[in-house]
């Protein structure tokens, strides 16, 4: 085979690959929105674990069509997996919320146990039509005394604001930021018990 033909060969071979490679895939994070400034004389706050149903413990969006239906987004993913994603928008949150710079997530290192630990388990969560759910278990404790404090379950709405992805990952983070908001009170709750029972 002449040279002019293998390099055509080579060629055409090299755009029928690119032709049939795969669409690139986006990628979607959660964000923190909480206002506030964060002080070093603030608690000390550990949050996690954070626990998510298995249906959502996969880096591809879920979309909801119907009560009973869901779909994946083949090329639309989170940055990061949910669970962990959950963990830090509401560890930054709570550091807005609370004025304290000393927040972290689990797992916490044995020399540097928070005075107050909050745990979450996520129920559900689902975008569908105009709206977005969560619903989340919380549990406030004191991982250094083996206690636990305020608990709750919400159910938290929020609009969405269309159907793309994005609009799922902004109305997450919106929901997030009301949870946290309802976990910040109890928190808030705690202080004052503690320091009215002179802790």
């Amino acid at each position: 085979m002449k040279m002019t033909q293998l390099l055509s060969t080579l060629l055409c071979l090299a755009l029928l690959g690119g032709c049939g490679s795969s669409p690139r895939s986006d990628y979607y994070m959660l964000t923190a929105d909480a206002r506030g400034t964060p002080q070093d004389s603030g608690p000390s706050l550990g949050v996690g674990p954070v626990s998510i149903p298995e249906y959502l413990a996969t880096r591809q969006i879920v979309m909801n069509r119907n009560a009973h239906k869901l779909e994946l987004a083949e090329f639309d993913r989170w940055a990061e997996p949910l669970d962990a994603g959950v963990s830090r928008v509401v560890a930054v949150n709570l550091a807005a919320l609370m004025e304290t710079t000393r927040v972290q997530t689990f797992p916490w290192r044995r020399d540097a146990i928070p005075e107050y630990g909050v745990r979450i388990t996520v129920i559900q969560f689902a975008a569908q039509g105009t709206e977005a759910l969560l619903v989340a278990e919380w549990t406030i404790t004191l991982p250094g005394e083996g206690e636990s404090g305020g608990h709750g379950i919400s159910q938290l709405t929020t609009t969405l604001k269309g159907g793309e992805p994005e609009h799922v990952a902004s109305a997450y983070s919106e929901l997030l930021l009301q949870l946290s908001e309802i976990i910040a009170e109890s928190l808030r709750q705690e202080l004052d018990t503690r320091a009215d029972a002179g802790d």
